[in-house]
């Protein structure tokens, strides 16, 4: 399997310890969804290893790539943009954004690294860009729900 980051080295400060706690629960939590980006899922793994104490290894289970089915971005017009997000990429980016927001004054340590990193990588997924320098106006989500055919 391709490692993608490496924070072997990396110092945690140890003087919060319900702040650590908070991580590691989180990032516990995180490793039930998986995304669609091999590194977003390696960086919940090197989260939850560091936080937990315990030496990171490569994962001996491999998630195959599987078809997520997502629309491609539609362009609605010069200034409207449209993306098909999976359900788990939502799922870890609101917990993501928490853990950023908790987490971005608190202390500089290579928890605060992955974090940051775990959040930008994420709102790169969620948000669409049409590679411009713009700001957003606005940001919707919708939910679009499929019901299972009564006759199956």
């Amino acid at each position: 399997m391709e490692r993608y980051f490496d924070y072997s080295k990396g110092k945690i400060d140890k003087s919060n310890k319900k702040r650590i706690i908070f991580i590691n629960r989180m990032s516990y939590l995180m490793q039930e969804f998986d995304s669609t980006s091999k590194e977003v899922n390696e960086l919940i793994d090197w989260l939850f290893c560091l936080s937990e104490g315990v030496t990171y290894c490569d994962s001996t289970f491999e998630i195959s790539r599987r078809d997520y089915n997502l629309k491609p971005i539609k362009y609605v017009d010069k200034n409207k943009v449209i993306k098909h997000v999976w359900n788990n990429d939502m799922h870890l980016y609101s917990y993501a954004m928490l853990l950023h927001e908790y987490n971005y004054w608190s202390n500089e340590d290579v928890l605060t690294d992955i974090i940051k990193e775990l959040y930008f990588r994420l709102d790169k997924i969620i948000h669409p860009s049409d590679d411009s320098d713009r700001d957003y106006k606005d940001i919707n989500y919708y939910v679009e729900v499929e019901y299972v055919d009564e006759e199956q």
